[in-house]
């Protein structure tokens, strides 16, 4: 498989284990609607984790 396609594959699967996990933690300890423009936030969330999943990928030789 070519690294370049690894890497995404990391990149995707960590930017959605971050999202899921913040939604779990929002399910769990917040009750009431998020605020208006809180998406954007999410966002940010799931590109820094896919970011840390692409830097562990390289660190580790998986690409």
């Amino acid at each position: 498989m070519p690294a370049l396609l690894k890497l995404l594959l990391a990149y995707i699967l960590a930017a959605q284990l971050g999202l899921l996990l913040l939604v779990a933690y929002l399910g769990v300890v917040r009750r009431e609607a998020l605020p208006e423009g809180a998406w954007v936030g999410l966002l940010l969330l799931a590109f820094l984790f896919g970011l840390l999943g692409v830097v562990l990928a390289l660190a580790w030789g998986w690409a």
